[in-house]
């Protein structure tokens, strides 16, 4: 079965890690694991894996994030997942950090087949499971528990960008190739909020739903049930509200790349207005959506950082080069 890619294995000092010690709060008669694996460090959450604390020898998924996330993804766990009558991940419990913003989630182990957007049969599932779960939000108004993520959102991180690559470029201080590069970002920003009436337009037609906000194939698992096949979807640490142009994108960096014929006819059962080609267009748009969150995520944080530690932002965004240019060439062949 797939497994997240393991960044470390913590073996020293496992029963007194506060992953261990916060997990023994939820669940006093566990036994500590052998080891941790340490499978995601972002700026503002860590994830690890609590090997075979469980009773009936399975592990646990311990994330610690901020508060606000903790509430969120419990929230989407306990109370909205279970509305849409597919399987879903089991939350076993937050602990809130003493002294701190941050709490500890601990979830099911995400055990099952591997997502692949070139199976058809997996596309199909993710198409249905995205409309699915955005109507039982939207019936259950969860609206007013999610942050909203409006275009603005988006737009704000694009600034933010092409900021941080317009500093460096301005002190002069980068190696010529990495310049060069950091140049193309910022031109390709130009490029996408030059389209922003554009996107604005096109995806006016959508109602506001649930956002997942980081709709990948490493955030999904296929678990055989009785019932037959069935998504499970994970690490809600970006959900909102707003419009989920990025969560429909296509064929572009990792995404889900949720069959849109399925999650048209699913969606139309409550806005029976939208058809096909609405939708397809929008997806274009997420495309490019998705591209501004991705370099936005890397570039975070880097705008003030001196030239030597951007080594990393640089490689980073000469991988998503190629992605960038082909979402711009998408959703220019949707307006002609």
């Amino acid at each position: 079965m797939p497994r997240h890619k393991v960044l470390e294995i913590v073996t020293e000092g496992v029963p007194e890690h506060r992953a261990v010690q916060a997990w023994l709060q939820v669940q006093p008669d566990s036994c500590a694991p052998r080891s941790l694996e340490l499978l995601q460090r972002r700026r503002h959450s860590t994830v690890y894996r609590l090997n075979k604390v469980r009773s009936d020898g399975t592990s646990v998924i311990a994330k610690r994030c901020r508060a606000a996330t903790a509430r969120k993804e419990r929230m989407i766990y306990q109370e909205l997942l279970p509305l849409t009558g597919m399987p879903a991940l089991d939350c076993y419990g937050t602990v809130r950090e003493p002294d701190a913003d941050f709490c500890w989630v601990f979830l099911e182990d995400a055990t099952g087949a591997s997502y692949s957007p070139q199976l058809p049969g997996n596309r199909a599932l993710a198409g249905r499971w995205l409309a699915e779960t955005q109507l039982a939000a939207a019936s259950a108004n969860f609206q007013s528990c999610l942050p909203d993520r409006g275009l603005n959102d988006y737009l704000q991180a694009l600034h933010g960008c092409r900021a941080m690559a317009l500093r460096h470029l301005d002190a002069n201080e980068l190696p010529a190739a990495d310049a060069e590069l950091l140049r193309k970002v910022a031109t390709y920003m130009d490029g996408i909020e030059s389209l922003w009436n554009e996107i604005g337009e096109i995806c006016v037609v959508m109602p506001r739903l649930l956002i997942h906000g980081d709709f990948v194939i490493k955030n999904i698992r296929i678990r055989e049930t009785a019932a037959g096949a069935a998504l499970l979807v994970f690490d809600w640490e970006f959900a909102g509200w707003g419009v989920p142009a990025a969560d429909l994108a296509q064929f572009t960096d990792r995404v889900a790349t949720p069959d849109l014929n399925i999650y048209c006819s699913t969606l139309r059962r409550a806005h029976p207005h939208l058809n096909l080609r609405d939708i397809q267009a929008v997806a274009a748009c997420g495309n490019l959506l998705r591209m501004v969150d991705q370099i936005g995520w890397i570039t975070a944080g880097s705008e003030f950082v001196p030239p030597q530690k951007l080594a990393k932002v640089i490689a980073a965004l000469g991988c998503y080069e190629a992605s960038m240019i082909e979402s711009l060439r998408v959703f220019r062949m949707e307006l002609t």
